[in-house]
C-alpha cells in the first residue's frame, strides 16, 4: 500500500497518523517533540528530511504520529525497506530471510533509533509500537523491528514486547555536564592524564585542529577514503547521501577538523548537536596522506573542551574503536536491533537468527562491531 494522506487510526489512548513523507509534517511540531523526549539529531526533522531526499538504500516513509486530546505527544520515524546494504549485511550474517520488505524504525545508519514520546506521555510508546505492527500489515511486511535502539527503557520495552533482539554494535558515549574541560578530565589517574595531555600535544603538532564546517565535496572524499582502507563499501554512506545530510543539517553542524601544513583538510569529525546532544557520526580521513588518525588525540580535546564550555551534556563519538574512545572517557551504550513477527513459528526463528548474529557481530570486550564494517 502507498499512502498519499495522512491515514488516521485511534488506539485506546491515542489517535495515530501514518505518513508517507517528513514533508506533509510541520517541522517545528515535529522538533518540540524529539527536544522535549531528549532526542537527538538522528530523529530530527532535518536528519529525516536528508534521508528522503537521497536514500542509501530503497526506503518507503511510514513515520507514526501519536495525539492526544489534539496534541503530538509522541514520534516514531519509520520506513518500509526494500533494499538497505546494511540490513542485508545483518541478514546474511544472521542467515534470515525476512521474506520481504521490513517496517523498521527507522534506520541502521542512525546512531538513535525507535520511538520517542515527551514526558508524562510515556505510554504513547505502546500505542506506536502497536501501530508499528499495524502499519506492517497494511503494507504486507510480515517484519517489523526498530534499528539502533539504545540499551536502557526502550529496549527494555521491546523485550517485554516479544522482541527478539541482538546486540548488533556499541556506541560511546561522553557525559560532559561538568564546570570545566578540567573536570572533565579528572576521571584519569594522575599518570593516565599526563599521558593523554603529551599524546594530545603531539598529536597536534603538525596539524591545525579547528571547529570548522566542511564542505561537503571534502566531506565525501574523506569519509570514502577512510571506508575503502577498511574495507567497507561506500554504498553504506552513498556520495548524493552524505551531500544531502550537509545540506539538510547545516543548521546544527558542529564539526571539527584537522589540517595540515599546507592547509590541507586531512581528517574530519563531522557532527551536529540538536538540544544539548552532540553526535560526531562521521570520521573522514585522507589515507593517502595519513596512515591513520595522527590528529586523533587533538580533535578529540578540542571537542571535548567545546562541549564542555558550550553547556552541551552527552557527546556520542560513534561506533568502532571503542578502547581509544574509553581512554576519552566515553562509555559503552550497546545498540540493538529489535524484530517481531505475528507468526510463532516466524518469531522463534527471529530470536534463533538474533543469536547467531551477536554472535558473528561479536568483537574484543563489551565491543560488538561488524567484522567488515567500520561504520
Amino acid at each position: 500500500m502507498t499512502l498519499t494522506e495522512p491515514m488516521p487510526e485511534v488506539s485506546e489512548r491515542h489517535r495515530i497518523e501514518v505518513r508517507a513523507s517528513i514533508d506533509t509534517i510541520d517541522s517545528a511540531e515535529w522538533n518540540r517533540v524529539v527536544a522535549q523526549a531528549g532526542g537527538t539529531i538522528f530523529h530530527t526533522w532535518e536528519w529525516l528530511a536528508a534521508f528522503e531526499d537521497a536514500p542509501p538504500g530503497r526506503f518507503e516513509p511510514r513515520h507514526l504520529l501519536a495525539y492526544r486530546d489534539g496534541a503530538l505527544v509522541a514520534v516514531c520515524p519509520a520506513y518500509l525497506v526494500h533494499e538497505c546494504p546494511r540490513l542485508s549485511y545483518l541478514t546474511d550474517l544472521a542467515q534470515l530471510d525476512l521474506g520481504g520488505p521490513v517496517l523498521l524504525a527507522h534506520s541502521l545508519a542512525a546512531l538513535d533509533g525507535g520511538p520517542l514520546a515527551v514526558p508524562g506521555h510515556q505510554d504513547a510508546l505502546v500505542s506506536l509500537l502497536a501501530a508499528l505492527r499495524t502499519a506492517a500489515g497494511d503494507d504486507g511486511a510480515r517484519t517489523w523491528g526498530v534499528a539502533n535502539a539504545p540499551a536502557g527503557g526502550l529496549a527494555g520495552l521491546l523485550l517485554r514486547h516479544g522482541y527478539a533482539t541482538a546486540h548488533i554494535t556499541t556506541s560511546y558515549r561522553c557525559d560532559t555536564d561538568v564546570p570545566s574541560a578540567r573536570d572533565y578530565w579528572g576521571f584519569a589517574t594522575g599518570r593516565l592524564r599526563r599521558k593523554l595531555e603529551k599524546e594530545r600535544r603531539v598529536s597536534g603538532r603538525d596539524h591545525t585542529v579547528a571547529e570548522t564546517p566542511t564542505d561537503a565535496d571534502t566531506l565525501v572524499r574523506l569519509v570514502h577514503s577512510i571506508l575503502k582502507s577498511r574495507g567497507t563499501p561506500t554504498d553504506v554512506l552513498p556520495e548524493a547521501f552524505l551531500h544531502a545530510i550537509n545540506s539538510r543539517l547545516a543548521p546544527y553542524e558542529r564539526t571539527v577538523t584537522a589540517a595540515d601544513a599546507e592547509d590541507r583538510t586531512v581528517a574530519v569529525f563531522a557532527g551536529w548537536q540538536f538540544g544539548r546532544n552532540r553526535s560526531m557520526w562521521l570520521a573522514g580521513l585522507d589515507t593517502e596522506r595519513l596512515a591513520h588518525f595522527v590528529p586523533y588525540r587533538a580533535m578529540a580535546a578540542r571537542l571535548i573542551q567545546s562541549a564542555v564550555s558550550t553547556g552541551v551534556t552527552t557527546v556520542d563519538l560513534g561506533r568502532s574503536n571503542g578502547v581509544e574512545k574509553r581512554k576519552l572517557g566515553a562509555r559503552p551504550v550497546p545498540l540493538y536491533l529489535a524484530l517481531n513477527t505475528s507468526d510463532r513459528a516466524g518469531q522463534a526463528a527471529l530470536h534463533a537468527a538474533c543469536r547467531r548474529l551477536e554472535q558473528r557481530c561479536q568483537g574484543p570486550d563489551e565491543q560488538l562491531d561488524m567484522a567488515k564494517r567500520c561504520c
